[in-house]
C-alpha cells in the first residue's frame, strides 16, 4: 500500500461505521432560574461522546436517580444501533409509555446517540435523516413577559418582541387561574390581550396559552372572546390535557385553532387526539415523547391527518437545537417555540458553545455536526442541588419565572 493510500485511509476512517460501546453515562442537573435542566452525556470506549437533554419539570432528580435502574439498557450497547437500544429499553419497562421519568431519560439518551453519530460522520441530524425541507425555521417568542409589574407593562414588553423582528408571540394572560375565572380575573385577562393586540396589531400572531387551566365552559367563554381578534394563531391547552373530547368540542365550536400535545407521551397518546379532530396544531415535546424518532412519527401521523406541527420547547438549549434539527425535516411544520432569547440566564454562553440567532422571526438551521451544540467545561460551576426549586405555574407571579 503506497503512502497516499495510507493517508487517504486515515482521513476517511471516521466516516465509516465502526463497532463501539457506550462505557459511561453522565448527567448534569443545572440550576436554571425557573426550571432546572437535565443534560445527558454518553461516552464510548473510543472516547467519542454525545449530548442529549432529559429535563422533567419538578422531576429532575428523579430522572438522574432513574439511571441506576436502567443503566443495563445503555452501558455496553452500540450507540449506532439506536432503534434496537430504545426498543429493548422501552418494551422492557413495565409501565411503557406512562412513565414520564423513564421516557424523558430515553429521549435524552436517544438524542445523545444521534448526536454522537452525527459527530462521527461530520453530519447534522437532519442530514442523517435525508436532508432538510427548509433552510430556516420560523419561531415565536415565549418567556418575554418576565418583567411585568403592572398591566401596562404587557404592551411595553410586547413592543420589545416585535422590535426584535418576531412575527408571532405567545403568552398566558390568565394569572394563576384554574377551573373557573372570577369576573375580575376574566376582565383583567381580556384587558391584557387587548393591550398586547393594541401594540402588535393584526399582522403579528398572538398565540394564547391556556396551560390546561380551564373547564369546558370557561374555555368556551374565553374562546368566544378570542374570536374577535383576526390574529389569534391558536388557543393552547384550553382544557386539561386529558380532556381530549373537550378539545374536540372546542375545535368544532370555535373559529380559532386549538393547539395541544406538550404533555402527551409517545405517539400512542396522539392517536385519539388526531382521531377525534381535537386539534389543528400538534405540539409534542421531544423530551416527553421519547426522542427524535418518536417525534418524527408524530409529525408523520399529524401530516396524514392534515394537522400542523409546532413542537413544544420550554426546556434547555440542548433540546432547542435537537428540536430545530427535526423541524427541518417536517413538511407540516407551522412554527417553533423559542424561549432562549427571553427566559434563559445571562450565563448561558458559559455552559454551551452555541446559541440560536433569531433574525426577522427566523432561525437558520444548525450547521455543526450532531445536534449542533456542545457543553463547555464551565457547566460544572452551575450544578443544582435540592434547594434550587422550580417555579409553580399556579402561584401568583409565576410569569416572572424566578426573574426579579
Amino acid at each position: 500500500m503506497n503512502q497516499f493510500s495510507i493517508q487517504s485511509q486515515n482521513i476517511y476512517a471516521n466516516y465509516y461505521y465502526k463497532n463501539m460501546k457506550i462505557v459511561d453515562l453522565k448527567s448534569y442537573i443545572i440550576k436554571n432560574t425557573w426550571k432546572k435542566w437535565v443534560f445527558i452525556e454518553i461516552i464510548t470506549d473510543n472516547g467519542e461522546n454525545g449530548y442529549g437533554e432529559a429535563t422533567v419539570y419538578s422531576g429532575q432528580f428523579s430522572v438522574v436517580n432513574h439511571i441506576k435502574d436502567i443503566k443495563k439498557f445503555i452501558v455496553n450497547k452500540d450507540p449506532f444501533k439506536v432503534r434496537e437500544l430504545v426498543n429493548e429499553w422501552f418494551t422492557s419497562s413495565f409501565n411503557r409509555n406512562r412513565d414520564i421519568v423513564n421516557m424523558s431519560l430515553i429521549s435524552g439518551v436517544e438524542s445523545a446517540c444521534f448526536d454522537l453519530i452525527g459527530k462521527h460522520f461530520g453530519s447534522t441530524i437532519y442530514n442523517l435523516f435525508g436532508g432538510p425541507v427548509r433552510n430556516k425555521i420560523k419561531v415565536y417568542a415565549n418567556g418575554w413577559y418576565t418583567n411585568i409589574n403592572n398591566i401596562e407593562d404587557w404592551g411595553k414588553e410586547a413592543r420589545k418582541v416585535i422590535n426584535k423582528g418576531y412575527r408571532a408571540l405567545k403568552f398566558d394572560p390568565f394569572g394563576s387561574g384554574s377551573g373557573f375565572l372570577e369576573y375580575d380575573e376574566f376582565k383583567k385577562s381580556m384587558e391584557i390581550i387587548q393591550i398586547v393586540h393594541g401594540v402588535v396589531g393584526d399582522k403579528i400572531e398572538m398565540l394564547i396559552e391556556g396551560h390546561g387551566r380551564f373547564n369546558r365552559s370557561t374555555a368556551m367563554k374565553i374562546g368566544r372572546e378570542l374570536e374577535k381578534y383576526p390574529n389569534i394563531g391558536w388557543f393552547e391547552e384550553p382544557v386539561i390535557p386529558e380532556d381530549i373530547e373537550g378539545m374536540a368540542m372546542l375545535s368544532k365550536s370555535l373559529k380559532i385553532p386549538i393547539a395541544a400535545g406538550e404533555r402527551l407521551i409517545t405517539s400512542y397518546d396522539f392517536t385519539q387526539l388526531f382521531k377525534l379532530n381535537s386539534v389543528s396544531i400538534a405540539q409534542p415535546d421531544l423530551i416527553n415523547t421519547g426522542g427524535i424518532i418518536e417525534l418524527l412519527k408524530i409529525g408523520a401521523m399529524a401530516e396524514a391527518n392534515n394537522i400542523s406541527m409546532a413542537p413544544h420547547q420550554a426546556e434547555g438549549p440542548l433540546n432547542t437545537f435537537t428540536t430545530l434539527n427535526i423541524d427541518a425535516l417536517m413538511n407540516n411544520l407551522k412554527i417553533q417555540e423559542m424561549f432562549d432569547e427571553f427566559a434563559y440566564p445571562a450565563w448561558i454562553t458559559d455552559i454551551v458553545d452555541t446559541v440560536p440567532e433569531v433574525k426577522n422571526g427566523y432561525v437558520e438551521l444548525p450547521e455543526k455536526p450532531g445536534i449542533g451544540v456542545n457543553l463547555k467545561d464551565k457547566i460544572n460551576n452551575y450544578i443544582a442541588d435540592e434547594n434550587d426549586t422550580d417555579f409553580n405555574l399556579f402561584s401568583e407571579g409565576w410569569e416572572k419565572r424566578g426573574f426579579k
